[in-house]
């Protein structure tokens, strides 16, 4: 009977132990989950992305320098396009730095930032090479110097050929190694959210069981101890279920309703970037305006996909978009990241934001074509002063007033994103030790349930 009565606890106190381990090992597992997401994978795709868009805007800027040439009238645009010119450097300095930090860790990552570090001082050199001889040759706007042209024209190629693609790459990395995180976190929790009910279940029945044994064999109809055992072992286990299942959703909302909108909004805003680059690189070189048209087109596509468009249809075929989505938030008809994010709407005030971001992005498609439009009756001159005034009404301050909606949308997300993983984090910090402490008295209580019985046999 004594060993008997001792196969019996152990029986009891090994499953606890086994419970307790695995929801236990499972949480703190969470926890670092949480901390390497939100402290160190999210923002190394947002610095991804933030080095995409400062070195194509920094492009853009160049071709903006080189374009206003020796022009009066535009001296106060070339101010402040200079005073951006030297805060894009700054911003692509600090972001390359930032990245290569983050790359430390990642062979993929190192090979994707390497093609950006191996680009850039040149990129730098041939632009401030360009601006420098097309400053000296006093041309007038639209009319760059031949030679400055020739130097800007390999800068920008460097930098669409070789330094972009490397930056995205950059962004993907970034964002596959937060998805592998995700990924790999919640198949864990879904294999113990099925596991824990079993192991509970089968805790229970034994700790039922040698509370049945000893009342067969000692008269004694219930082990108050046992019985508490008993009680907060139900009570573990439900801790345990409700703990695994918020965590699983909050882990989803972090990532799926709010980093994916986080991603497609800061990746929409970089190449919005690049697609006003080659506007600008559209008005200084005739000779490749067709090119840029192209690209500038490719970009609109990205950002708002309408397959079987071209930039003579677009505007409709956006309208109508729009249009049907007005009527039927579910009808979203157009792709890209625009289409990601309105596909994802999940938070109180971003469908108003979206919304407003979609309007004013139609508004500056609707600014590009004017400006082609001048182009085409032979006023470049006036396209360039379109092109650049932040006066209201002006292209760039459409521009400027979509890339302020978009930035208000990516915060409700990233707001969101944060408001999750705090939340799932405090409900870790304070489950954690609750449920160790409950195991640690199953564990106790299994003991000195068991201990005068034992006690007896050594009289």
């Amino acid at each position: 009977m004594p060993s008997r009565l001792r196969r019996l606890t152990a029986a009891c106190l090994a499953l606890t132990l086994t419970l307790a381990g695995v929801v236990l090992f499972t949480a703190t597992g969470v926890q670092g989950t949480w901390s390497v997401v939100s402290a160190r994978q999210a923002p190394q795709v947002l610095d991804a992305t933030g080095l995409y868009q400062a070195l194509t805007d920094l492009d853009a800027q160049s071709a903006d320098l080189l374009m206003f040439g020796d022009d009066p009238q535009l001296a106060a645009l070339r101010r402040t396009s200079l005073a951006q010119y030297a805060a894009d450097r700054t911003s692509a300095d600090r972001d390359l730095q930032r990245a290569t930090v983050d790359a430390a860790d990642s062979p993929q990552a190192q090979q994707a930032l390497a093609g950006v570090l191996d680009g850039l001082g040149r990129y730098q050199d041939l632009a401030a090479r360009a601006m420098e001889l097309n400053d000296r040759a006093r041309v007038a706007a639209g009319r760059p110097d031949p030679t400055a042209l020739g130097l800007y024209q390999q800068a920008t190629d460097l930098m669409r050929t070789g330094l972009l693609p490397a930056a995205d790459r950059l962004v993907q990395t970034n964002n596959a190694a937060f998805n592998g995180s995700y990924n790999r976190q919640r198949a864990d929790l879904a294999d113990v959210e099925w596991c824990t009910p079993a192991l509970g279940l089968l805790l229970l029945l034994a700790l039922m069981g040698l509370q049945l044994w000893l009342a067969r064999h000692f008269r004694r109809i219930v082990n108050p101890l046992l019985v508490a055992a008993t009680l907060l072992t139900l009570v573990f286990v439900g801790l345990s279920g409700t703990l695994l299942s918020d965590q699983a959703e909050q882990l989803r909302v972090a990532r799926h309703d709010a980093f994916d909108s986080v991603v497609a909004l800061t990746r929409a805003r970089a190449v919005l970037y690049d697609a006003n680059a080659d506007e600008s690189r559209y008005l200084l070189d005739q000779d490749r305006a067709p090119q840029y048209q192209d690209a500038f087109e490719a970009a609109s596509q990205r950002i708002v996909g309408l397959p079987g468009t071209d930039l003579g249809g677009y505007d409709a075929a956006l309208a109508t978009a729009v249009t049907a989505y007005q009527g039927d938030h579910a009808d979203v008809g157009f792709g890209g990241f625009y289409g990601a994010e309105f596909r994802n709407i999940t938070f109180p005030g971003e469908r108003a934001a979206a919304e407003r971001a979609l309007t004013t992005y139609q508004a500056y498609q609707l600014d590009d074509r004017k400006i082609r439009a001048l182009v085409a009756r032979g006023r470049l001159r006036d396209a360039i002063a379109y092109c650049t005034s932040l006066a209201p009404g002006g292209s760039n301050a459409d521009f400027a007033a979509q890339d302020a909606a978009l930035r208000k949308v990516t915060a409700i997300n990233t707001d969101a994103f944060a408001a999750a993983a705090a939340d799932g984090r405090g409900e870790l910090s304070t489950r954690i030790p609750l449920l160790a402490g409950d195991a640690a008295l199953v564990l106790l209580l299994c003991l000195l349930g068991v201990r005068p019985r034992l006690a007896e046999f050594r009289r």
